[in-house]
């Protein structure tokens, strides 16, 4: 089985379609997906994080993570990112909040965050949870140029970085940052998911991350 994870489309029929403004769970195969939504309501493509949406959004994930008592794997899914390399970075309340959450939770299956609202790719891994930046399949791509403390001009961006500041909150954790339109796979094997970077444009992959399930 292979998922083809790509956020942030730019179509404003499509913003009305994917975009849903509250948290829920999907199960898809033997997967469990856990929807949250953290911004302002009112303010899409100049979405701020709200504190009580935060606290809602956990306070869903708690009482409801038995719902996945028999998935083989659990997926987070957040247009706000919990750690980023872009233009709008980390954002400290909703940081703190996830990683405290996911902590308490390091045994239950959650393999990974997906996010979008930056565009462009980033890679992070903290006790075997990956977080993945994935808005570089929608709008104009972000080049991050000099962002104070999130300061890169490359097409890449490797490695761990400083962490300087509320916004670069996780940067001890980086992997890797692409500024180009993206997609990431997901591919299930036994005891294993692999996740694969490609370049929309060219279909080269980029990067190959390998996370053990067992």
């Amino acid at each position: 089985m292979t998922l083809i994870i790509i956020k942030d489309y730019s179509s404003n029929k499509l913003d009305k379609l994917v975009t849903r403004q509250t948290n829920f769970y999907q199960k898809i195969g033997q997967n469990g997906y856990y929807f949250i939504y953290v911004l302002n309501t009112d303010l899409f493509h100049h979405s701020r994080v709200n504190e009580s949406r935060v606290d809602e959004a956990i306070q869903f994930l708690q009482y409801n993570l038995h719902l996945s008592q028999n998935d083989e794997n659990i997926f987070i899914v957040s247009h706000q990112a919990v750690y980023s390399t872009g233009n709008f970075g980390s954002v400290q309340y909703f940081t703190n909040a996830m990683e405290k959450f996911l902590n308490e939770h390091e045994h239950d299956r959650i393999r990974a965050v997906f996010s979008g609202h930056d565009h462009l790719f980033s890679a992070f891994k903290r006790n075997n949870v990956y977080y993945f930046v994935n808005g570089a399949g929608g709008g104009p791509v972000n080049k991050v140029g000099h962002q104070g403390d999130r300061s890169w001009e490359e097409d890449e961006l490797s490695g761990p970085q400083p962490v300087t500041s509320s916004r670069t909150i996780g940067y001890d954790s980086h992997l890797n940052s692409y500024t180009k339109y993206t997609r990431t796979e997901v591919k299930f094997a036994p005891g294993k998911i692999v996740y694969v970077v490609r370049d929309l444009e060219t279909n080269k992959v980029l990067n190959t991350f390998q996370q053990t399930t067992e």
